[in-house]
């Protein structure tokens, strides 16, 4: 995975290529999505206001105006209607929430023509997404996502079957109008302690990287979860995971920035433009990588076809060593058990060449091979079965290596102790740490002795 350190509009969808390669991008789409894909000249998906504009005239009730709604936000304001179509239909307001919310799900029910749908379906195809979050009441992802989604409303939980995509409608599915959030008291009802709406929400941001699409992060229960998500959870490289808005304008900037919040902003005149550059810049990476993984498995099948030749020169060249250990921690999938394999191989090849008289070298060989994987490999990234290895090989190998190298004495082999006091003090604490535990747990005296005396006396 690229490391990305300077904030570029080619690091960004760098962010995104790594998150895509690691499986965790997620879309959180607004309204602005649905109006891209709905743009025809007979069919128009609205924006929020324009929607409760549109059922007011629907419902026959006049919307609040403007010097009254100055200051309100969009569920107060729909509170306000709701209170409106009761008084004015002299119905209780429970009844009067029902029909604004009914009027809704009739008023959403658009879908984009074939050539959009063409279009944004394979598009999102591409993109394969792990996951979508929508505020959206309509089913327009649904439509370019057909046989590859499952509809989920707010009261599902997000699980879904193996090779299909979720799409979460956070704010109800015009398929049933008890789900719609609008009214200040559904939103109060996301804020109860453990809501799992919300729960939900800041941890499958936080487990992703997200990329929002039509959409300005404004619910307070979306501000919420991605303050909750960046402020309560500890913050983590092992993975992925950002936050990106594409802001629609009409004179974009070429250069991404972070807003107040430290979520990336990239600027972008149309959703269409903005996924057809993700895409070709995903075909362009992922040949890549492909090419990559092809030169990997050459490198693996040289390991095991041309064994004894890839033996010769592991063991007397650190550079080819360091940069298998490179690939291992890049590719762990792939590599790991035949680098474990081949590790073994080595191994045995120095300890073979160490029983052969006065060759105390082979041990010195042997050791090196040893440090190079705890020095530079950490801890808390290697495989199990290579540090239970590892551990082995040290406690066999140190029977052979004097406790200074001040003094040495005959049977032990000299170059190894030397290489070892002048190495030990570049093995990461942790490392040591785990060996000292290791060993003492599965009586491995001579490792046990060795890294305790680091711990005692670390040097």
């Amino acid at each position: 995975m690229k490391e990305v350190t300077e904030l570029t509009r080619e690091n960004v969808l760098e962010i995104l290529f790594n998150s895509f390669n690691y499986g965790n991008l997620g879309l959180f789409i607004g309204a602005g999505f649905s109006k891209a894909v709905i743009n025809d000249s007979f069919n128009t998906a609205l924006s929020w206001g324009e929607l409760i504009e549109t059922a007011c005239k629907e419902i026959g009730v006049c919307e609040p105006q403007d010097e009254i709604v100055i200051g309100m936000s969009f569920p107060e304001i729909s509170t306000k209607i709701c209170d409106t179509i009761s008084n004015e239909k002299h119905v209780p307001y429970e009844d009067a929430k029902t029909m604004f919310k009914k009027t809704l799900c009739n008023l959403t029910n658009w879908l984009p023509d074939e050539e959009n749908t063409s279009i944004f379906s394979e598009l999102l195809k591409q993109i394969n997404p792990s996951w979508i979050i929508t505020t959206n009441y309509d089913l327009v992802i649904e439509r370019l996502l057909t046989g590859k989604c499952v509809t989920l409303g707010p009261n599902d939980y997000l699980t879904t079957p193996r090779g299909v995509i979720p799409i979460y409608h956070l704010h109800g599915i015009r398929l049933d109008p008890d789900s719609i959030i609008i009214n200040q008291e559904d939103y109060v009802q996301l804020f109860r302690p453990n809501e799992y709406r919300q729960i939900k929400l800041a941890l499958t941001i936080k487990e992703s990287t997200t990329l929002v699409l039509g959409y300005g992060l404004g619910d307070v229960n979306v501000l919420s979860a991605v303050d909750w998500s960046k402020n309560i959870f500890k913050e983590s490289n092992e993975y992925p995971h950002e936050i990106i808005q594409a802001i629609r304008t009409e004179n974009p900037s070429n250069e991404p920035y972070k807003d107040k919040n430290g979520n990336i902003i990239i600027e972008i005149k149309e959703i269409e433009d903005f996924l057809q550059e993700f895409v070709e810049f995903l075909d362009i990476r992922n040949k890549e990588y492909d090419k990559r993984l092809e030169r990997l498995y050459e490198i693996i099948g040289d390991l095991t076809d041309n064994r004894a030749e890839q033996v010769n020169i592991f063991i007397n060249n650190q550079d080819k060593r360091l940069s298998l250990l490179a690939l291992l921690s890049e590719f762990e999938l792939h590599m790991v058990s035949p680098y474990i394999d081949f590790i073994s191989a080595c191994i045995d090849k120095t300890w073979e060449d160490s029983s052969k008289d006065g060759n105390f070298n082979a041990y010195d060989q042997y050791l090196k091979i040893l440090l190079d994987i705890v020095i530079n490999y950490k801890y808390n990234k290697m495989p199990p079965a290579l540090f239970e290895f590892v551990a082995y090989s040290l406690d066999k190998v140190f029977r052979y290596i004097g406790d200074s190298e001040k003094h040495l004495y005959y049977g032990d082999s000299w170059d190894a102790t030397r290489t070892w006091h002048n190495n030990k003090k570049y093995i990461p604490d942790k490392m040591i740490k785990e060996l000292y535990h290791y060993s003492k747990q599965n009586y491995m005296l001579q490792l046990h002795k060795k890294v305790k005396k680091l711990i005692e006396c670390p040097s």
